[in-house]
């Protein structure tokens, strides 16, 4: 690792990749949390659709 620079490389793409698992460990609950959110805004909408396609 250190014949192409001094290893201050190797060291930033460690930081920089544990950055990024850290942020795509915490995407998935966000993910998650938004999906309910959305899902309990327009589940009354939902139903009410579905009952009026069913009863046609």
């Amino acid at each position: 690792m250190n014949i192409i620079g001094n290893g201050n490389f190797f060291l930033l793409g460690l930081v920089i990749g544990v950055l990024g698992l850290i942020g795509a460990g915490i995407n998935y609950p966000i993910y998650k949390k938004i999906l309910n959110n959305s899902k309990n805004k327009y589940a009354s909408d939902i139903m009410r659709l579905a009952k009026e396609i069913s009863e046609e």
